[in-house]
């Protein structure tokens, strides 16, 4: 446990030994969830193929929508 907090989690020694185990362990659990949250990879679960092509539409229709705008500023102009 003292691995744990003083790698993982960056605590120091003193802080450590000082910690309740089940705190330590909430500690660490939470830093997972934060790394997961904050991963620019994606969270390292598979998306289904559905949930990929609606990701996909999306952008194609907002890079459609921001072209559009574009040629309408550059008409304008």
């Amino acid at each position: 446990m003292f691995g744990l907090a003083t790698g993982w989690l960056g605590w120091e020694p003193r802080v450590a030994w000082s910690t309740p185990i089940p705190e330590l362990l909430l500690a660490y659990e939470a830093k997972i969830k934060f790394i997961q949250a904050t991963n620019p990879f994606g969270s390292g679960e598979k998306k289904s193929k559905e949930a990929i092509a609606k990701d996909a539409r999306i952008g194609f229709r907002a890079a459609a929508m921001s072209r559009k705008a574009a040629m309408e500023a550059c008409a304008a102009a």
